[in-house]
């Protein structure tokens, strides 16, 4: 099929150049800068509108569009306003999107001194965590290259993942078998099972790889891979395709919102792309009139992978990537070298961002808590709960202050985790008599 006008670009965010989008780039090609997706927006306003105009046709097409492939997709429903030009016959959607906005108890919201604490469920996706958003987007894109440049001769998508980003890419290349296989490499000794049984059951091809860097050690050595192997795709958040479909969860949560943005959304950090996905979202939809103001960021990190915060406290002058030796529950966030870094740092100048690491205690002490009011949370989403109740602490956050906090995963990715910790609570064992019930209750 011959290619066709899209109008969306990359952008290198160090010198300003820009790439058309003909081939996997991960990278400026001039000075290795990180790249960001940029789009038309005059043409995009031409189409949709702005302001009351927009919120009406994402309503409209809310409405409408839930049984008509793929607009019943919490991702592509946007897409005139993510990538406009996009061909839909190249789109491979599992109706991924559309998680609730679990609203939390009143118990629970007078326990910790907040009216109105919602959190936002991504562990209702496909294969159970956000990342679903963005493989569904980057897979998209993959097969989007494949039809109108078979030259290019991609076969395969690849990432380096903590469990998360492996499960979605498995699962969103699943279904184009046929013309799309997948390769992960996932660093050993740091995935949950569950994550681990999640990769083997799509059938993509693993390798948990021994290196001193974690995490970053399988970055690295998958970058030389694709750079060896042209026939693959890297769909980790290096590639600026992954971070366009993590854009939808921010729109989904002002529409719920009757597009109002809150006054705080609390983020999980580990290699930033999330991060980096909400302030872009939320900066487009001002610009587009969806939401009359920013909100405020709670970005998180656990204490055993908290470059992040450490840079922050240093007032922003000393960034010094960790040394991988301290364990954790939030396997999935330890990474001690974002890759979105540069990102993270051009986009947060932009917004009030307070930043707030948690010990494994306190994840222990919040994964309680919110497991107790019936949210679906991992422990990355306990390190975001925890860094929400330090921000009430601190006064950075208001009692009246509407606050979403991004639950990243399912409880059950780390079920593993949660038998460890609960391995204390035994329950009884009773004869089959209602005496024996009753005196055990």
């Amino acid at each position: 099929m011959t290619a066709q006008k899209v109008r969306f670009w990359h952008k290198c965010i160090e010198c300003g150049t820009v790439f058309d989008p003909d081939r996997p780039l991960y990278v400026c090609s001039h000075c290795e800068g990180l790249l960001m997706v940029e789009r038309d927006e005059d043409w995009i306003t031409r189409q949709i509108g702005g302001a009351k105009s927009a919120q009406r046709h994402f309503d409209t097409l809310r409405t409408t569009g839930w049984n008509r492939y793929p607009w019943g997709s919490g991702v592509f429903l946007w897409f005139d306003h993510l990538l406009p030009g996009f061909p839909l016959e190249a789109v491979i959607s599992l109706r991924e999107g559309f998680t609730d906005l679990w609203e939390a108890p009143e118990w629970l919201r007078r326990q910790i001194g907040l009216k109105y604490v919602f959190g936002k469920m991504e562990g209702q996706l496909p294969s159970n965590s956000f990342k679903d958003r963005g493989l569904a987007v980057a897979t998209s894109d993959v097969l989007r290259l494949q039809m109108w440049y078979p030259h290019l001769g991609i076969r395969r998508t690849g990432c380096a993942s903590t469990g998360d980003t492996s499960a979605a890419a498995a699962k969103y290349a699943a279904p184009m078998r046929n013309q799309l296989t997948c390769t992960v490499f996932l660093p050993a000794g740091n995935v949950s099972n569950e994550q681990l049984a999640q990769l083997k059951a799509f059938k993509a091809e693993g390798i948990l790889v021994d290196h001193p860097q974690g995490f970053n050690g399988c970055m690295g050595l998958m970058e030389e891979y694709c750079a060896r192997h042209s026939d693959m795709v890297l769909v980790n958040s290096k590639n600026d395709m992954r971070l366009v479909g993590q854009e939808s969860a921010a729109l989904e949560i002002c529409q719920e919102l009757n597009w109002k943005a809150p006054d705080w959304v609390v983020i999980p950090v580990g290699n930033g792309g999330n991060l980096t996905s909400y302030m872009v979202s939320f900066l487009r939809m001002k610009a587009r009139g969806l939401i009359d103001r920013l909100p405020g960021i709670i970005a998180a990190q656990t204490k055993s992978a908290n470059t992040m915060v450490r840079w922050a406290r240093s007032g922003f002058q000393t960034y010094e990537p960790g040394d991988n030796s301290e364990p954790t529950l939030a396997t999935a966030m330890k990474i001690q070298d974002p890759v979105s870094f540069s990102r993270i740092q051009l986009l947060m100048k932009e917004f009030e961002v307070h930043w707030f690491d948690v010990t494994e205690e306190q994840l222990l002490e919040a994964w309680d808590l919110a497991l107790q009011a019936g949210a679906d949370a991992c422990t990355q989403t306990a390190v975001a709960f925890h860094a929400m109740l330090q921000a009430r602490d601190a006064e950075v956050v208001k009692e009246d202050d509407t606050v979403v906090f991004i639950a990243t995963a399912a409880f059950l990715k780390f079920a593993q985790a949660a038998e460890r910790h609960l391995s204390g609570e035994e329950l009884p064992v009773v004869q089959g008599t209602l005496d024996a019930v009753e005196q055990a209750l």
